[in-house]
């Protein structure tokens, strides 16, 4: 009796600790994800370099180190995910959410992407790195960004909402932040948004508004006057064209 008694025990214990391996078990990483949930996975030095992922989840997901180099992604949801030293170099993202999300020393360069939410972005990343994230991305969300003391000098910005964020010091002399809007036969001219942004000491020398901003020569120099009006900020305490 005794000997069933203890093969029960270890059968039982062996079970348990299957049972735990598999909810610590990193998940398959797919080249190819529609709607998958890696929230919360530990995935650390991951690599998605080249994946396709759509409706992806990987809210507070461990990432740190991964690769997502030349990946698609589609409505990703990095809320909160830590991606400390994550590559992001050459991908194409779309609707993507890193609002929360720990980014310090991730790399950007090539990035192109379209509506993703960077609000509140805070990381410790290069300025070249930052040059790329910001120009390599449209209809962007850096609401109340951390972005004080940065070089943004001739980074081209088109549709990045700056609204509320703290841009002392900041340099973004030659900057391309203002495109033109067709209105039915009218033309008309467009900024970023700078609505409550803290630009004390903040450099706008030589903004430019630009009919095609991979030509040069489609360039014209932006107005302290005209910057004001279409960012829709006093810039109080910046200096001006």
């Amino acid at each position: 009796m005794k000997f069933w008694a203890l093969l029960a025990a270890v059968v039982l214990a062996w079970s348990l600790r299957q049972d735990a391996v598999a909810q610590t078990a990193s998940p398959a990483i797919l080249h190819y994800c529609m709607g998958c949930n890696f929230s919360a996975a530990t995935l650390s030095g991951g690599d998605f370099s080249g994946v396709t992922y759509v409706g992806t989840n990987f809210a507070g997901t461990l990432l740190e180190r991964a690769s997502f180099r030349g990946a698609h992604l589609v409505a990703a949801n990095f809320q909160g995910a830590d991606l400390r030293g994550a590559a992001f170099d050459d991908v194409e993202c779309m609707a993507c959410n890193f609002e929360g999300a720990k980014l310090d020393a991730a790399t950007f360069a090539g990035v192109r992407m379209i509506a993703a939410n960077f609000s509140g972005f805070s990381a410790a990343v290069s300025d070249a790195d930052l040059r790329g994230l910001m120009g390599g991305c449209v209809a962007c969300s850096f609401r109340s960004a951390m972005l004080a003391g940065r070089d943004l000098s001739g980074v081209t910005m088109i549709d990045v909402d700056l609204s509320q964020a703290d841009l002392r010091n900041a340099r973004f002399n030659g900057a391309v932040l203002c495109w033109y809007v067709v209105n039915g036969s009218q033309r008309g001219a467009k900024c970023n948004k700078l609505t409550g942004a803290r630009v004390d000491g903040a450099s706008f020398l030589g903004i430019l508004i630009c009919a095609d901003p991979s030509e040069a020569r489609s360039c014209t120099a932006v107005t302290a006057a005209d910057l004001r009006r279409q960012s829709e900020a006093t810039l109080a305490g910046a200096t001006l064209p």
